[in-house]
């Protein structure tokens, strides 16, 4: 990312620490107070963990879900459809950012070694859904009509951080040293519309060497576990929703896929990982049937984004 970007997520992120607070909260792997207390952090550690994370964008934002990439519905509505959906797409006209900041575990200082930051995203816009009629090969744009539902998604990302000493020539073990927060683990994204109704149960992941299960977008991983492929290896997404009518789609941008649905509340797409080395993020959406076939329905959906690497790609240089 260049220094542009980075330097606008590092304003964002600096703007958001009046927005931010410092409650507790609760994830796997977040600090617990325990023996080593906790601790409020002060405004200097939230501008340097601000500057860690504008340091990382990468690991920040996932730059896939506000993509105004097209995703096809492919195959007939069927006769009790309301409309016939062809494609649809996502219109984001503002977005909110906020962040919560919850430290713990005091060094001899009583400053915080530990903070967890959850991040907010507030999105509004427009689903937007081209109708029309099906012809082989051929769109007539001109009969085309464009179905336009509100639209307002929370967005949730949560990352841990560690304060270290840098070590200098003259104070190799860094005991003088002036700290750094760095980040040590990442979850996934959740993202859910408001008032939603679809639920994601649980995103099956499998190739040839693994098949890893994750039931919680939001479980925090250390960095040098994030799920590693190899380049162009074949992915198969199996995706269970609470509902055995729900839409459901890949979430990458500039690749977008209908899953195939098994009609026992299982959806499946098989895919290839990128073929460059690199952190990657990959989601999954599912949709309401109405959202899609009804034009008097609302907009109800429910993501879920997870990141990855592709061979020879380690994280290892942000851990503590």
């Amino acid at each position: 990312m260049n220094s542009t970007l980075r330097l606008s997520l590092a304003l964002l992120l600096l703007g958001g620490l009046a927005a931010g607070c410092g409650k507790n909260a609760g994830a796997p792997l977040a600090p617990s107070s325990g023996a080593s207390g906790s601790s409020s952090g002060s405004a200097n550690d939230q501008a340097e963990i601000s500057q860690a994370m504008a340091g990382a964008p990468e690991l920040v934002e996932d730059g896939q879900y506000e993509s105004p990439d097209q995703t096809r519905i492919d195959g007939p509505a069927g006769a009790a459809a309301a409309i016939n959906p062809l494609y649809f797409f996502r219109k984001i006209t503002s977005v909110e950012r906020q962040f919560e900041f919850a430290f713990a575990d005091t060094d001899s200082t009583g400053r915080p070694t530990t903070a967890l930051v959850t991040m907010h995203k507030y999105l509004r816009g427009t689903f937007n859904i081209a109708t029309g009629p099906r012809a082989e090969g051929v769109r007539d744009s001109a009969r085309l009509l464009v179905v336009r539902k509100p639209l307002a998604d929370h967005w949730v990302r949560h990352l841990l951080l560690k304060r270290i000493p840098l070590a200098t020539a003259s104070d190799p073990a860094g005991a003088l040293a002036r700290p750094r927060w760095r980040i040590a683990a990442s979850s996934g994204v959740e993202v859910t519309s408001r008032a939603a109704t679809t639920r994601i149960v649980s995103l099956e992941i499998k190739t040839a060497a693994r098949d890893t299960v994750i039931d919680d977008p939001l479980t925090l991983f250390r960095l040098r576990r994030v799920m590693k492929f190899d380049a162009g290896e074949e992915i198969t997404l199996i995706v269970t929703t609470a509902r055995n009518d729900d839409v459901v789609v890949l979430v990458r941008a500039g690749l977008r896929g209908r899953f195939r649905n098994n009609g026992d509340n299982t959806y499946t797409l098989a895919w290839h990982a990128p073929s460059r080395a690199g952190l990657f993020h990959v989601g999954v959406n599912a949709l309401s049937n109405g959202t899609l076939f009804d034009d008097q329905a609302p907009y109800d959906s429910k993501a879920w984004i997870v990141p990855s690497v592709v061979s020879p790609t380690v994280l290892a240089e942000y851990v503590p």
